[in-house]
């Protein structure tokens, strides 16, 4: 795994400076000594090459090198995730990022077992993730909503739901720019609620010829619209 930290931005020509969660994952997690090489992601969603310059575990400086260019997702995906337990939403976000969803949302669906997680828990999760693929800007977080509310949400990308019903059926996608994807709770979503989606004009998506879970429905789902092929 590349050495990645995060810093605020410093003013142009001065170092970044270690916070002591940074600098302690530095110097005592990754044990890197000064002239090491690393990646900073700073407070702007910027990703530089950089260099530590001196310090400790519990303050340390970073020259910033050169600005990166990091590629844009090919495709702006949005997630809504029906809200399955915690733990599982945890368990997922890691592959979310990695793939470079843009957004996500909580949706609450008959069938949804609990709440979102907890602010910190979710922070944390999310930088780990970020550390770890180089990911430079944080998916947007769009907040807590109802399944009534999931056609007003992004409504200017094209949307589609999971749905158990189009198991092992073939779907023929195109898309441009980017799409929305609602994956219902554990037990998916009820005919009622498949129906009033499909009613506000989003399209059901098989998801091949098993039962997935949540996490897994969603990474596939989000891969397949990422792959699809462009309108011709």
């Amino acid at each position: 795994m590349s050495l990645r930290v995060f810093a605020p931005r410093p003013p142009a020509g001065e170092p970044a400076v270690l916070g002591a969660d940074e600098s302690h994952y530095l110097r005592r997690v990754r044990r890197a000594p000064d002239g090491a090489a690393l990646e900073l992601i700073d407070d702007h969603g910027d990703l530089w090459r950089a260099q530590v310059r001196s310090g400790d575990a519990r303050r340390s400086e970073v020259d910033l090198l050169e600005r990166r260019d990091v590629p844009a997702p090919a495709r702006e995906l949005v997630l809504l995730l029906g809200l399955p337990d915690p733990a599982a939403v945890l368990e997922l976000l890691p592959g979310v990022i990695e793939i470079g969803v843009a957004a996500i949302a909580w949706v609450r669906c008959a069938r949804s077992q609990s709440g979102p997680p907890g602010a910190a828990r979710l922070e944390r999760v999310v930088r780990a993730a970020q550390r770890q693929c180089g990911r430079p800007c944080a998916p947007i977080f769009l907040g807590e909503h109802e399944l009534i509310a999931v056609p007003q949400l992004r409504p200017d990308l094209p949307g589609f739901f999971a749905w158990e019903q189009r198991r092992g059926l073939a779907d023929d996608l195109a898309l441009s720019h980017g799409a929305r994807l609602l994956i219902g709770p554990e037990g998916g979503l009820t005919p009622d609620e498949a129906d009033a989606l499909t009613t506000a004009g989003l399209r059901p998506l098989g998801l091949g010829p098993h039962t997935l879970r949540t996490g897994t429905a969603a990474l596939v789902g989000l891969a397949r619209l990422m792959f699809a092929s462009a309108p011709r």
